[in-house]
């Protein structure tokens, strides 16, 4: 865990996994079918439940390939005051996400 001041006035919680390089499996598209997943804004997503909870204002997920040996899925969370105060519990439901998924 690494721990940042902001400089402007939002917090952001961010999560990220290194993965095996997947860049190259054009047809299915591992990382962007999930981005899709996380990312999702209707009835039953995280980020419904989290705004539910007072948590988060918003979500954004992705994935990015580095230098053509491994790559990473990334999700920011751009955390409530409430949501700064309980961290552990947005992460904690991003994984159960994850775990669901």
């Amino acid at each position: 865990m690494v721990k940042f001041v902001p400089v402007k006035d939002k917090d952001v919680l961010s999560v990220t996994w290194v993965l095996p390089y997947v860049q190259k499996e054009l047809r299915s598209q591992p990382l962007n079918y999930f981005s899709h997943l996380f990312g999702h804004e209707g009835e039953n997503s995280i980020l419904s439940y989290l705004i539910s909870e007072g948590l988060a204002l918003e979500l954004s997920a992705g994935p990015d390939h580095e230098l053509w040996s491994y790559s990473t899925f990334e999700i920011n969370v751009t955390l409530t005051k409430k949501g700064l105060e309980n961290y552990e519990k947005v992460i904690e439901a991003i994984f159960q996400y994850a775990k669901r998924i």
